[in-house]
C-alpha cells in the first residue's frame, strides 16, 4: 500500500467463532481426527509438565548443584518454570477446542489466554534463550572475566 496516497494499514478480519450452540450439538461434529488430536494434547500437556518438573528438580538437587555454574542454572531453571507455565496455562485449553472446532471459552479468557499468556511467556523464552547465549558466548570467549565476575565473593 502506498502511505503517501493517504491510504491506511488495516489488519486482516479474523473469524472469532465462539461455542454457541447446545453441547450436544458441538460434540456431534467430533470425528475420529478430532478425538487423537485431543487425546494427543492431553498427553503433551503431561509431557511438558513431568519434564519441566523433572529438569527444575535435577538442576537444583544438592547432587547437580555443584556441577552447574550459579548462572546457567538460574538460567535453565527461569528456562523450565517458562515451560512448565506453558504446560499448565496454555496447552491444557488446547484440547476442547480441538475437539469442538471453536473457542468454549468466552472472549475475556480468550483475550487472557491467547494474547496475554501465549505472547508473554513466549516471548519472555526467546529473551531467556537471548541471555544463555549471550552468557555461554561470555563463557567460551573471556573465561578468565567470566570466572572472575561470576564467583560468589
Amino acid at each position: 500500500m502506498d502511505l503517501k496516497a493517504g491510504k491506511h494499514l488495516v489488519a486482516p478480519a479474523i473469524n472469532n467463532i465462539s461455542c454457541t450452540n447446545n453441547r450436544s450439538e458441538l460434540f456431534q461434529h467430533t470425528g475420529p481426527f478430532d478425538v487423537i488430536q485431543a487425546l494427543f494434547i492431553v498427553l503433551l500437556t503431561f509431557l511438558v509438565i513431568s519434564a519441566n518438573l523433572m529438569v527444575i528438580l535435577v538442576i537444583n538437587s544438592r547432587r547437580y548443584a555443584a556441577y552447574i555454574h550459579p548462572q546457567p542454572r538460574y538460567l535453565l531453571t527461569s528456562l523450565a518454570l517458562n515451560d512448565l507455565a506453558i504446560g499448565l496455562l496454555i496447552i491444557p485449553f488446547s484440547a476442547l477446542p480441538a475437539l469442538l472446532h471453536c473457542w468454549p471459552y468466552g472472549e475475556i479468557f480468550c483475550q487472557i489466554q491467547q494474547a496475554l499468556l501465549r505472547g508473554a511467556l513466549s516471548q519472555q523464552s526467546a529473551v531467556i534463550l537471548v541471555c544463555m547465549a549471550v552468557d555461554r558466548y561470555l563463557c567460551v570467549l573471556h573465561p578468565r572475566i567470566y570466572h572472575k565476575r561470576s564467583s560468589k565473593k
